[in-house]
């Protein structure tokens, strides 16, 4: 949800080249986003229980999660590469009828701006060695990953020039985001904003 920003801002804070240069309100700025960054997004909202994010919870015949992600960001496209271990069996008089699966797949998806926020659209599965699975992966297609590597620039922008121990606030005016590309593991694009204080 997007109220969740606030727990993001140390990850804004990592990313290898925020900002390289602070200048006039209207004048350019370069944001660049680095694939290690958004692996540290997901680690810190999604892989949460010691490294996995569960896909299906069902009952000790039938579950999926995934574990040991990388990202890469090229052709246009913020790529995820992560093991999915799972178990789509049911209960039986001698324990669990069907085998246990583990494989590595791979979801991508295109980086995009609207409003104020920089996020992923056009999420697809681009392998996946055993098709039923691609049914449990789409609640993490539809929701979970989309959700979060969702930044609200504007929100991060405030945040990040306002003082904390100053007692007046910083709001952006106007956000413009221009070449918005996805490439050399990189999100890079060019960024203009008006700011106010009051």
């Amino acid at each position: 949800m997007r109220e969740r920003f606030g727990s993001c801002l140390s990850i804004l804070a990592a990313f290898l080249a925020f900002f390289t240069t602070w200048p006039a309100a209207g004048a350019d700025s370069e944001l660049t986003i680095s694939n290690t960054a958004m692996r540290k997004m997901l680690m810190d909202q999604l892989y949460t229980d010691h490294g996995k994010y569960h896909l299906l919870r069902g009952s000790r015949c039938q579950f999926a999660y995934l574990d040991s992600p990388a990202v890469n960001i090229s052709r246009g496209r913020v790529s995820l590469r992560t093991h999915l271990t799972g178990l789509l069996g049911m209960e039986g008089t001698n324990g669990c009828v069907g085998s246990p699966e583990s494989m590595d797949l791979t979801v991508s998806g295109r980086p995009y701006f609207s409003g104020e926020y920089i996020g992923l659209t056009d999420i697809r599965v681009d392998q996946v060695s055993n098709e039923l699975y691609r049914i449990v992966l789409q609640n993490f297609l539809d929701l979970a990953l989309p959700r979060a590597l969702e930044i609200n620039l504007r929100q991060g922008l405030e945040q990040l020039i306002s003082d904390q121990r100053s007692s007046y606030e910083v709001t952006v005016s106007r956000l413009v985001v221009t070449n918005l590309t996805a490439e050399d593991n990189r999100i890079h694009a060019n960024v203009s904003f008006a700011l106010s204080a009051r």
